[in-house]
């Protein structure tokens, strides 16, 4: 490797509860980068941006070449157990973002020996401050800094962007008329909680963490607590995505922190690499993963300044303004629904693999209504105050109070035997529970057993419980719809690429489905009907809107697959995707 300039560091990493030691070969990509990247990119070397303690702080600077305006910036924090490494590592991932439309920054931070935290977080929070004070010199947009790291650098990225405000962690290093907190974090296995107690069980084994933090957990506890990313998240923070090796240690993965996130509504999300380990920049396929994942997500939070780009196309009726994005990161993201809370429209929507259910109004924001859900995925009001709720995890169409308690079981199984996994639901207006009931799961699921042999439409009454197979001829039916005079049946099959459209009878019985609509992929999911009779479809890339007689408007892109749709007499429309929730206004 006599072309590559290498930097070997020697990491701590845990497997099965022991200390392992790995090296780690940060290098410059071969086959995408080098020669070709020093001619996209302006390289400006050896910038002092701040002292740490008695030393002068350096950095690189890297910058797009012929850019013009004031463009995001990135600071890239390398990694080394927060004892080796310097601003020349972390130049791959820098040049190749700069490439992308973004002024990066690698920086020095005083390491473990010469300094114990919160020095390196110090002049982190030094290096953010430095590019506002010079923004107007690089060409920086002075509102939009992101901030990402790798082991070491990850966890400090992660504190950048969840301790904006906590004065101990600000240090005096420079440029003090400046804020340090930052718009986006992207932490790659980096530690987000040393309080939680996979990491209580190792820190009195763990030299790299006393030589940064000063001590054991029980000799400086309140440090331990002061470097935790996690305990210093609040609802102003910004968005924050982690990445991961797949045979990192899981404590690297930021699942306790992210989870508080999505309670809060900051938008976050995690991408554990397949077949990555703890280092995940020493390969070229890791590389380009990490790579791609940090753009996307920088694109849409500092360029996009957190507004989504949904593109409207044909006759949709148009939004006023733009869209909002109120939640994301969701492991999935289903069954919206819009009722009247105290005189004002009030969203219902779940992130059900995340087992939680959110509450929003244009008023009071998001709210968190239970974070224990039984994977509940719609919601459709009672009458009574209360909601038919279908609930995934556990395979039962139920009934919740306002409180959002289960009070009432109003089915679990079809002729003897347990339900598939019951998925979208609507009420007739003679007051029977209309509910789709596809396999979904079972193959993530191998301790649960499918009973039911077809997947089937179901025709409920919630006072005599008489459950009926309505449809039997679907193979996967999915999203559900009834139109206003009740008289037909909409629904989607996931197998297929058509809306199916069949005549309900005055007995509740069903008569020969025939095709609605079409669409070009198959793959299909919710169904809704709006005021003005259009059906909108969460389609697999986009949102499709149809008339009456089937002819297609027109459509929504959103930045990932629509999942559900709901509307509200006032105007509001919600769109839940796979990842995430938006709204908007008519």
């Amino acid at each position: 490797m006599p072309l590559l300039r290498t930097a070997l560091f020697l990491f701590l990493i845990v497997s099965n509860g022991l200390l392992v030691a790995q090296e780690e070969w940060e290098s410059l990509p071969p086959t995408k980068l080098g020669a070709e990247l020093d001619e996209q990119v302006e390289s400006h070397l050896d910038l002092t941006f701040g002292k740490g303690g008695d030393r002068d702080l350096l950095l690189h600077l890297y910058r797009p070449r012929n850019a013009e305006g004031s463009l995001p910036a990135i600071v890239c924090i390398h990694g080394g157990g927060w004892g080796k490494g310097d601003r020349r590592h972390h130049a791959n991932i820098a040049k190749a973002m700069a490439a992308r439309g973004y002024v990066t920054v690698t920086i020095d931070y005083r390491l473990s020996g010469e300094a114990i935290f919160p020095a390196h977080i110090h002049d982190c929070k030094t290096a953010v401050r430095w590019l506002r004070a010079n923004a107007e010199k690089w060409g920086v947009d002075p509102d939009w800094i992101g901030a990402t790291g790798a082991s070491a650098g990850g966890h400090l990225a992660a504190l950048l962007g969840s301790s904006g405000g906590v004065a101990e962690l600000e240090g005096d290093g420079g440029h003090a008329e400046f804020s340090s907190v930052i718009q986006a974090s992207v932490p790659m296995g980096g530690q987000s909680d040393f309080l939680s107690e996979r990491n209580r069980q190792i820190s009195a084994d763990r030299e790299i963490w006393q030589a940064f933090l000063g001590g054991s957990q029980d000799e400086v506890p309140e440090t331990y607590r002061l470097a935790s990313p996690r305990a210093h998240l609040d609802a102003g923070d910004p968005p924050i995505f982690f990445m991961a090796g797949e045979f990192d240690d899981p404590s690297t993965c930021g699942r306790e922190l992210r989870r508080d996130a999505l309670k809060l509504g900051i938008p976050t999300g995690l991408n554990v690499v397949a077949g990555a380990p703890h280092p995940l920049l020493n390969k070229q396929k890791f590389f380009d993963i990490v790579v791609d994942q940090l753009d996307e997500f920088f694109t849409l939070h500092l360029k996009n300044e957190g507004v989504p780009e949904i593109k409207a196309s044909g006759d949709v009726p148009k939004i006023n303004g733009k869209w909002s994005q109120i939640g994301g990161g969701y492991g999935g993201s289903e069954g919206p629904q819009w009722i009247i809370e105290n005189g004002e429209p009030t969203l219902i929507y779940a992130a059900h693999h995340d087992h939680l259910v959110f509450r929003w109004s244009p008023q009071k924001g998001l709210r968190v209504w239970r974070d224990d859900s039984p994977e509940a995925t719609s919601f459709r009001p009672d009458g009574k105050g209360g909601y038919y709720v279908v609930e995934q995890t556990t395979r039962q169409v139920t009934r919740w109070n306002e409180k959002g308690e289960r009070t009432e079981v109003l089915a679990d199984r079809f002729e003897g035997k347990r339900l598939n996994r019951p998925n979208d639901l609507r009420v007739h207006s003679d007051g029977s529970l209309w509910f789709t009931d596809p396999d979904f799961l079972f193959r993530l699921r191998p301790d649960e057993f499918k009973e039911l042999e077809g997947q089937y439409i179901f025709r409920l009454d919630p006072e005599s419980l008489e459950i009926r197979a309505v449809v039997k001829d679907a193979n996967k039916p999915n999203g559900i719809a009834i139109n206003q005079d009740g008289d037909s049946l909409f629904f989607t099959d996931s197998t297929s690429k058509n809306i199916y459209r069949a005549a309900i009878y005055e007995d509740g019985s069903v008569g020969r489905r025939e095709i609605f609509a079409t669409s070009q992929f198959g793959g299909l999911d919710g169904l809704t009907f709006d005021s003005e009779g259009r059906l909108w479809n969460a389609a697999k890339t986009d949102v499709k809107v149809y008339q009456p007689n089937g002819s297609l408007l027109g459509s929504y892109t959103f930045p990932s697959k629509p999942t559900a749709i709901a509307f509200h007499p006032d105007g509001w429309v919600c769109v839940t995707t796979r990842d995430a929730a938006y709204v908007g206004q008519f």
